[in-house]
């Protein structure tokens, strides 16, 4: 099956049925993974599309945690979904990059762009060889100069070793001490992905920064019919491919599929 994202989000596929992920080692010894992405449901119309959930989860192990030259962070992030699901972001509001940069709080992010809100989820970073914790909010961002879908990733952070936070709540939630704003901007997929991913879009997240080697997302976008799938193709199945570069210049290219029903 393809996933046409007419205009797509951060975010890819995870079976609750069947699922096949890959994960590759790069040269510098990290391994990058989009095992445990989705779409939800699985049951999914052959033609008609159908609202369904998106969920993304990328996983990072760096052998050399925030070493720059032995590629201890990601620093690009490409995501390509294949072309049998697609996003529809025109009736949804679209949040202002500006108002919700620096070091706020989930609640100052939700009172600027919370009607802009297509997404949440969970985040990790390394803090050291430690790991911290972090909660995520999707945010339908402005079109970029080129007039292209952006998404705005927001995530607040607890830069604490050892501790925890909450993230249910957001519009009144207060916690975390640190933020690390993504921008992704939807593109079409490049020719050379193959059939399956012909005409489908890719998710594009560079400078990332190095605040904190970012080694965890998952996320969910869901919001009315911003996301719609089917299961088209005669191998009923869901794909997804993601290619993530390390700060020196390494790269992984990993992949995940998951099974579909007609109904």
């Amino acid at each position: 099956m393809r996933i046409r994202m007419r205009y797509a989000v951060p975010l890819a596929l995870a079976a609750v049925v069947a699922f096949a992920g890959i994960a590759l080692a790069a040269p510098d010894g990290n391994t990058s993974s989009v095992q445990g992405s989705g779409i939800k449901p699985t049951v999914l119309p052959r033609l008609a599309y159908k609202n369904a959930a998106l969920i993304v989860h990328t996983h990072a192990n760096y052998a050399h945690p925030g070493s720059a030259t032995q590629g201890g962070y990601t620093t690009h992030a490409q995501l390509y979904f294949d072309n049998d699901g697609k996003l529809n972001p025109t009736g949804v509001p679209r949040c202002d990059r500006s108002k919700i940069t620096g070091n706020i709080t989930m609640k100052q992010a939700m009172a600027a762009c919370g009607t802009a809100k297509v997404g949440a989820g969970t985040a990790a970073a390394l803090l050291g060889t430690s790991t911290v914790h972090g909660c995520a909010l999707v945010f339908n961002g402005k079109p970029n100069a080129q007039n292209q879908p952006t998404d705005l990733i927001f995530t607040r952070f607890n830069v604490t070793v050892g501790g925890t936070i909450n993230c249910s709540s957001p519009a009144t939630n207060q916690s975390g001490n640190a933020t690390v704003l993504l921008d992704g901007t939807v593109k079409p997929n490049p020719s050379s992905l193959g059939p399956d991913f012909t005409g489908g879009k890719m998710l594009d997240v560079p400078n990332i920064p190095r605040t904190l080697p970012l080694s965890d997302y998952n996320v969910t976008t869901q919001r009315g019919s911003y996301i719609q799938a089917r299961c088209h193709d005669a191998d009923h199945r869901l794909n997804i491919k993601g290619k993530f570069t390390y700060s020196d210049g390494q790269s992984d290219t990993v992949g995940a599929s998951t099974a579909c029903t007609v109904g």
